[in-house]
């Protein structure tokens, strides 16, 4: 037979090239290829000796392999020598030479006894046993990388056989499939997995005749090269779960031997159930090149995966140690103002009292503050060096666990030329897919993920997008049509483009279909712009193919792909022009364990908003917001750009007690265009450790995820979907002006009603306090600080609750809160202090003043009338 034939004239060559004088690994190589073959053709002994021969080479054990080469080399003088009634060999000369070796080969290395049960057959030979149900003859920790080799191996020769298909007469990629197939072959037999040996040698065999200038390589041998790999990906899929290998391979193999006579005939034979096309889903590959094996080193990905847990929690801990060491710099401050109060106490004393035992005890105490003041700086100073490295350290690590994660995004594109050619051809198209930046990084996680969305987008443009080549050439294009698949870093994102130049997106037919499916109103839909007509493919059962074929016209897709996108926390966005082509372009973060964030206040509950969607941010002028309709918009730039309010949006209880000077405005990129979203206060840009909600709130809509800022919960927001949530819902988008109870005067109590004072020295906070304590049907009374807030208390009746601020003139909110509570009428008065203040060290003094209740500005109206209403002993 042809394999025998070649076996017995490479073999030759093969151990001429493993003479004792060669260089160790060129003689390894040379006797590693020799074992392949001998173990493929069920000669074990053979392949047995060879394998001890390359694992002595590669131990550098310095034995003398010249006896046992001569005893291969005499072997297969033997074997050249064989007649019909099979191969015959000296046997016990092979066995002898095996136990002088030595130690042997180890077990992954050792063939089965039946390597190649059903290779083409030698004279002679054994029937072929069953092989279906595969029992591994390596060890276990060295079937996954196998399978792995096994899938990238695969890949890479459907890409080479493409490419053969344009270049036919190309001598080095026909070497290239033939070394594939070659190495495909005695892999899968070393393992055991012997229908794949066969399946390989069988599309080693033709490839060979091309090789060898006895067939072109035409389309009929492209075909049945692919479907050989089908058949091949769907052996490996089963041997990846572990089931048995019912996979028939007669019908390819036919097509092998003759692939124009039984072109096509192999498509029912991949899975008992199942096409090629439709084979087990490929396990994403984590090898690196070839090249580079000796430099890297497999790793378990839950095992990365947990190391990146414990970087998030070093970053959650690192955002801790920073809120203590300025705790840490404001209990400084305060022991610094006390040294100087003590020292100013201990002059004016010893100014008018000459030899008085209190000044002097105040300057000792200054003096003694003074050192420990020093002491407590250098403290201070050596921990914030401290927190300095351990920032720079953190950031080293949690960058190079991140490039650990990181593989390339085109690993899995090469099957994509597989899927355009095989759709192309049943379409009667004829379209060329280009790949540009494969080597571009992601999390392995994002690239896992985007496999399914990004195929399905790459399978809707060959069928809707590229027209048939008559439709082409009528419209002045190449019969050939062009898809592009391009991948480039753009800031902290990744952007992924899919582009066609076929037809381009039909708007008009676009609406109409909309319209048809009720799901806008001819007036709504005509209204509608360009960028919002191509947002509607993306709608739940939206189609505008013609008829129901296996590739489109179900009404099942674009949504799902928008859905999967956002689940990854990208976006989808959409340019076409008609005649010219589409662009789909999809934007995603480099990672999902560890973003940055702009932090927020809405309604008193703090939000954390993902930077790589955030434009720039804002404080507007509230007269640049307009109402349209039941849409509030912001002029920005002479551009109208629609305005959410996070707190209507999200529902959030409460409003505003006054109108804001300014209008913090967070400005955010979705989908083609911009939107602003209205926020009460932003607090600062922050790294944060992104957490699941966990099962029971994953459906939570506008919710991707939570953090910890220092030891607080806060939301992370999902963007796309807040902004489709207000679109789609007009009472979420629509102007709503805060509601404000009309003032009464202080002069105008109700007998009924909690009478409140409110101490503040800021006119408009002051205010906006009175305006929503009044809306709650409160009484109030108002001071400009804190000594006319004291004469108001001593001369009024006892009022029911007092809120202070802390810094103000004359008199500040400690010293107050202390006055009250030496008074008796006040000592269980309930005091809230209401302040921008809000370090730790000013929450310790103001309880140890008295306080009850300690809120920080910029405060939520609703928070501070439910403060006041629980302190008061009413329902919120």
């Amino acid at each position: 037979m042809k394999g025998w034939e070649r076996f017995l004239s490479e073999a030759e060559s093969l151990l001429a090239e493993a003479r004792p004088d060669a260089a160790a690994e060129a003689a390894a190589g040379a006797l590693g290829a020799f074992a392949l073959d001998a173990a493929v053709l069920d000669m074990p002994e053979v392949a047995r000796l060879a394998m001890q021969l390359v694992h002595a080479l590669e131990a550098g054990e310095g034995a003398d392999l010249a006896s046992p080469l001569a005893v291969l080399r005499a072997t297969l003088a033997e074997l050249q020598e064989s007649d019909p009634s099979g191969p015959q060999y000296d046997l016990a000369a092979v066995k002898r030479a095996s136990e002088e070796v030595g130690a042997g080969a180890p077990r992954t290395m050792m063939p089965p006894p039946t390597a190649m049960a059903d290779a083409p057959p030698l004279p002679g030979a054994a029937p072929t046993p069953d092989d279906s149900a595969w029992q591994p003859t390596v060890d276990d920790d060295m079937v996954d990388p196998f399978l792995e080799e096994c899938h990238d191996r695969l890949e890479s020769l459907s890409a080479r056989l493409l490419e053969l298909e344009r270049r036919p007469d190309d001598a080095e990629s026909v070497r290239a499939v033939f070394r594939d197939l070659h190495t495909l072959k005695g892999s899968a037999g070393f393992v055991g997995l012997t229908k794949m040996a066969r399946l390989a040698h069988a599309a080693e065999d033709l490839v060979g005749l091309v090789r060898d200038g006895k067939r072109e390589a035409d389309k009929p041998v492209i075909d049945a090269l692919l479907a050989s790999l089908d058949v091949l990906q769907a052996i490996v899929s089963r041997a990846a779960d572990r089931a048995p290998i019912d996979v028939s391979i007669d019908a390819v193999v036919t097509q092998l031997r003759n692939p124009k006579a039984a072109a096509g005939t192999a498509s029912a034979s991949a899975t008992p159930s199942q096409s090629p096309s439709q084979a087990p889903k490929e396990r994403a590959p984590i090898d690196l090149p070839a090249a580079r094996a000796s430099q890297t080193l497999r790793i378990d990905f839950a095992k990365l995966d947990e190391l990146m847990n414990l970087v998030g929690e070093l970053v959650l801990s690192k955002g801790r140690v920073r809120v203590g060491l300025e705790d840490l710099a404001s209990l400084g401050r305060e022991l610094e103002s006390q040294r100087r109060g003590a020292r100013r106490g201990g002059r004016r004393g010893s100014s008018g009292a000459g030899g008085r035992r209190g000044p002097v005890v105040l300057q000792d105490l200054a003096t003694e503050l003074g050192r420990v003041q020093r002491a407590f700086d250098s403290l201070s100073g050596d921990l914030t060096e401290a927190h300095q490295q351990l920032e720079f350290v953190s950031a080293q690590l949690r960058d190079q666990v991140m490039k650990l994660r990181m593989v390339p995004v085109g690993k899995s594109w090469t099957k994509y030329h597989r899927t355009v050619r095989q759709i192309a051809g049943s379409l009667g198209k004829d379209v060329r897919l280009e790949l540009h930046g494969e080597d571009t990084e992601l999390d392995k996680v994002l690239v896992e993920q985007l496999d399914d969305p990004l195929l399905h987008i790459v399978r809707n443009a060959v069928d809707h997008g590229v027209e048939p080549p008559d439709e082409r050439e009528a419209a002045g294009k190449s019969p050939e049509g062009r898809l592009t698949l391009r991948a480039f870093h753009r800031g902290n994102q990744i952007v992924i483009r899919v582009e066609d130049d076929g037809r381009g997106i039909d708007v008009e037919k676009v609406r109409a279909k909309a319209v048809e499916r009720g799901l806008l109103s001819p007036q709504a839909a005509a209204e509608l712009e360009d960028a919002q007509v191509f947002d509607l493919i993306f709608a739940a059962g939206f189609s505008t193919a013609e008829k129901v074929s296996d590739l489109s016209g179900r009404g099942v897709g674009m949504d799902v792909v928008r859905e999967a996108i956002a689940r990854l926390k990208g976006t989808v966005h959409v340019e076409s022009e008609l005649g010219r082509g589409t662009v789909f372009e999809l934007r995603l973060p480099l990672t999902l364990a560890i973003v940055q964030v702009l932090l927020v206040r809405a309604a008193g509950q703090t939000y954390a908003v993902p930077l790589d969607l955030v434009r720039r941010t804002l404080a507007a002028d509230p007269a640049s917001v307009r109402s349209l309709g039941h849409q509030e918009t912001l002029l920005e730039q002479g551009k109208e750009i629609p305005l959410l309010r996070l707190r209507h949006v999200l529902a959030l209880r409460g409003a505003a007690g006054e109108v804001p000077r300014e209008l913090p405005i967070v400005l955010v990129e979705v989908g083609s265009g911009q939107v602003a979203l209205a926020c009460d206060a932003f607090l600062g840009r922050q790294e944060i450790v992104l957490k699941s909600l966990g099962s029971l709130l994953q459906r939570v809509p506008g919710a991707a995820g939570a953090t910890l800022i220092g030891d607080r919960p806060a939301l992370i927001l999902d963007v796309p979907t807040i902004v489709r949530m207000a679109m789609t819902d007009p009472k979420l988008s629509r102007a709503r002006p805060e509601t404000v109870a009309p003032p009464r005067m202080d002069d105008e109590p109700e007998s009924a009603s909690p009478r409140i004072l409110v101490v503040e020295d800021a006119d408009v906070i002051r205010e906006a306090i009175r305006r929503a304590l009044i809306g709650a049907g409160y009484v109030v009374t108002t001071a400009r600080d804190g000594a006319e807030g004291l004469r108001i208390a001593q001369s009024e009746p006892v009022f029911d609750l007092v809120s202070t601020d802390v810094v103000m003139p004359n008199m500040d909110g400690y010293e107050l809160t202390r006055r009250l509570r030496a008074l008796p009428a006040y000592r269980d008065v309930p005091i809230i202090m209401v302040t921008s203040k809000d370090e730790r060290i000013d929450r310790i003094r103001g309880f140890d003043a008295g306080v009850d209740a300690y809120l920080a500005k910029p405060t939520d109206a609703e928070e501070l009338r439910r403060v006041v209403a629980r302190h008061l002993r009413r329902e919120a």
